[in-house]
């Protein structure tokens, strides 16, 4: 059985906000602020951008799972740095937002997230955002932002769409209601349904799993991914240009020789 990282102490300055782990090919990054329930405050999500990107141009990492601490995924974004924020401030704080979400979306390797207690707000959209969820029997779902009087953001218009569908976007803006896990893996917003206690494991199996394939794969299938939607014949000559790529790669002969071998590949993402 997996042997789980210790979850970070409560962070003493900006630094701990994030906490990263390195567990062979896989990067865990844990959303470290307990006493507000992992809320995505502007330094956090700067933090959690800086650790993404040197994971994303780091060799040794192929999948990246995020994790909150004491239980909780996140609570949505804090709200004690938003009272009386202008519009310039406001649009340099959405632009800070958009980084990280080109990071998660268009970076090269998949990111798993492993659920637990309240992901709402921001925290479903940066869960949408994520290549692959994996929840807690217990997790709640929610975009409560009509709350506030602000839309859906950090791109989860976009991505929960592609993800559960048009209509049932507009149910979760409109209503502001909460669903269990069972309900987002029906609608697809989940993938996994973990068993209870167990969903860091599940998400770091699943993620040693995916490292395990070859990576320049992953990469330019989440690249494509990302690329949608487009018409059906540039998505075509996009599906040949990168397999004419990979047919030239290290990996491929690997692929093909460790077949007739009858013996597990080993990739090197080259």
């Amino acid at each position: 059985m997996m042997t789980l990282p210790t979850p970070p102490s409560e962070p003493s300055t900006d630094d701990g906000l994030c906490v990263p782990v390195s567990l062979g090919s896989t990067r865990l990054i844990w959303l470290n602020q307990p006493k507000r329930r992992n809320a995505l405050s502007p330094d956090l999500r700067g933090a959690l951008k800086d650790l993404l990107q040197q994971a994303m141009q780091d060799d040794t990492v192929r999948a990246i799972v995020i994790c909150g601490v004491q239980g909780n995924f996140s609570a949505g974004g804090d709200l004690s740095t938003m009272k009386g924020i202008s519009s310039v401030a406001g649009r340099e704080r959405m632009n800070d937002a958009a980084d990280l979400m080109r990071v998660m979306v268009q970076g090269p390797k998949p990111i798993v997230a492993a659920v637990e207690g309240w992901c709402v707000g921001a925290g479903m959209s940066l869960a949408a955002a994520c290549d692959i969820v994996v929840a807690a029997p217990g997790a709640k779902f929610s975009l409560p932002f009509g709350k506030l009087g602000l839309i859906p953001d950090l791109g989860s218009l976009h991505t929960l769409t592609a993800r559960i569908g048009m209509g049932r976007t507009k149910w979760l803006a409109f209503t502001r209601r909460t669903i269990d896990a069972q309900i987002a893996m029906t609608w697809g917003a989940v993938e996994d349904i973990a068993e209870e206690g167990a969903t860091l494991a599940h998400a770091l199996a699943l993620a040693e799993e995916i490292a395990a394939g070859a990576p320049l794969t992953i990469s330019y299938t989440k690249q494509l991914l990302a690329r949608l939607p487009m018409g059906f014949d540039e998505y075509l000559a996009a599906e040949r240009d990168t397999q004419a790529i990979l047919y030239t790669s290290e990996d491929f002969d690997e692929g093909i020789d460790s077949f007739f071998e009858k013996r597990p590949a080993v990739f090197h993402g080259k």
